[in-house]
């Protein structure tokens, strides 16, 4: 009996250690490790792939947007050069009244050197201030004339200036590291563009102020010439 129940017990013991053998042994699905293995390569992959967008979205956003220098392009026009700006006002020195050179600078020194070198007389009628419609029409005009030298030399400078300007601009074009600075670069021409229209647009209406003057010496005289006859 006693032999019996050992050899049960010594069962009973084979059979929990096998079953405990069994449970520990590893089970390897392949499909799902297969599954498994090539959402983790996709979730890489989409990993990577928004890496790339990020990196590209940065470029972008970096090649559209903040400051960018224009260089020399900025004062192609005008630069510290001579401007039409810098005339004075044409309407009142038409006017006959005492000469005002604005801004001219030196080239104000200049055009009164020339103009004090013709020796012209203050007034045509020999009064001490233009009290005539005559000898206001003819200050008006010595006024104008001086004015137009002033003019005429700091223009004809401030064309080699601007030509020496804007070849080197014309060098900058297609140098810009982006699109940001390709627009800058263009819209920085534009301007200057406008500004070197505009100081044409000066220079002709020097020309008009030039032809201006004239008119008024010649009605001048025709009505000084209309009271000779008249008085008689």
């Amino acid at each position: 009996m006693q032999n019996f129940s050992k050899r049960l017990l010594g069962g009973a013991a084979l059979v929990f250690v096998t079953a405990r053998a069994f449970a520990q042994v590893p089970v390897i699905d392949s499909a799902t490790l297969s599954q498994a293995t090539t959402t983790a390569s996709n979730t890489a992959s989409i990993m990577a792939t928004n890496q790339q967008i990020l990196t590209a979205t940065n470029a972008t956003l970096a090649a559209v947007t903040g400051n960018r220098t224009t260089g020399s392009m900025s004062t192609a026009a005008i630069g510290s050069g001579f401007s039409v700006a810098s005339a004075p006002s044409f309407g009142s020195l038409l006017g006959g009244t005492s000469m005002s050179w604005g801004s001219l600078g030196s080239y104000g020194s200049t055009a009164a050197t020339i103009i004090n070198g013709l020796n012209l007389v203050a007034t045509l009628s020999g009064n001490a201030s233009a009290a005539t419609g005559t000898d206001q029409a003819y200050m008006g005009a010595v006024n104008t004339s001086a004015a137009l030298t002033g003019v005429v030399q700091g223009a004809q400078a401030a064309a080699t200036t601007r030509a020496g300007s804007l070849q080197g601009a014309s060098a900058l074009v297609g140098t810009a590291p982006d699109i940001k600075g390709s627009i800058d670069q263009n819209s920085q021409m534009q301007i200057q563009t406008a500004l070197t229209v505009n100081e044409a647009i000066g220079a002709v209406n020097a020309g008009n102020a030039a032809l201006n003057a004239q008119m008024q010496q010649m009605l001048a005289v025709q009505a000084k010439t209309a009271q000779v006859f008249t008085s008689h």
